[in-house]
């Protein structure tokens, strides 16, 4: 993904414009780029959750514990509840803030590239919208590239965080196939692709095929698509 420029931002006053590209910039794992825009969004709004835990996510991957830790507090005495917020922040105290400084010098904490998270692989992958979305203030605290659950159910297939709260439900077509797999001995992990208040996109990847599969993908490849818009 191709830098993003000053240019493209600083004169933007859409807050919502602001968050999509501080997305964009966490895809591209430009941490200091993706720093100065949620700064941006908070000298308007210094009591912005989202742009709170985007910040302190930042500051994790670039090494900066003590001020993650801090942006997190501050998240938790806003919201109490902020689970990203309490489960982030409790991590970051477990491992102790000064614990990756090497000779007086800081070293970024190892974590997943998400660029990598998206990578599509023909009738392995699915990007798709989700349906009887949870309400916005749920959605609020979701994070992109964060990764959630699948959960299968009798007629239905519903993704929850990691600590089982309900975001939304697969389409019935979509649900039924892989109702069906999973039953049959496949994996599937799935991430956060795009999030607002009243939408919720995440991509599907098949990890594992049962032997009873070897020759039946579990989606279509014509459904197949990084940029796949779902209808």
């Amino acid at each position: 993904m191709a830098k993003i420029l000053k240019e493209q931002w600083q004169n933007i006053t859409d807050y919502d414009v602001l968050a999509q590209l501080a997305a964009q910039a966490a895809l591209s794992s430009n941490w200091q780029e993706a720093t100065r825009i949620n700064e941006k969004i908070l000298k308007a709004n210094k009591d912005n959750v989202e742009a709170l835990n985007r910040l302190a996510r930042a500051m994790v991957c670039m090494g900066e514990l003590p001020k993650a830790q801090k942006l997190y507090k501050k998240v938790l005495e806003i919201d109490p509840y902020n689970i990203i917020a309490r489960k982030n922040f409790d991590k970051i105290s477990m491992s102790g803030p000064t614990s990756l400084k090497t000779n007086g010098q800081k070293t970024p904490v190892h974590t997943v590239n998400v660029s990598n998270l998206f990578l599509s692989e023909p009738g392995k992958t699915k990007v798709i919208n989700l349906l009887n979305l949870a309400a916005p203030s749920a959605l609020a605290i979701l994070n992109f590239g964060e990764q959630v659950s699948i959960k299968p159910k009798n007629h239905s297939v519903v993704i929850t965080t990691t600590e089982g709260v309900y975001l939304g439900a697969l389409p019935d077509d979509l649900a039924h196939k892989l109702i069906a797999f999973i039953a049959g001995g496949n994996e599937y992990e799935a991430y956060i692709k795009a999030v607002t208040s009243k939408s919720l996109t995440i991509f599907i990847r098949e990890v594992l095929r049962s032997s009873r599969f070897t020759n039946q993908p579990s989606f279509q490849a014509s459904q197949i698509s990084y940029f796949d818009s779902e209808k």
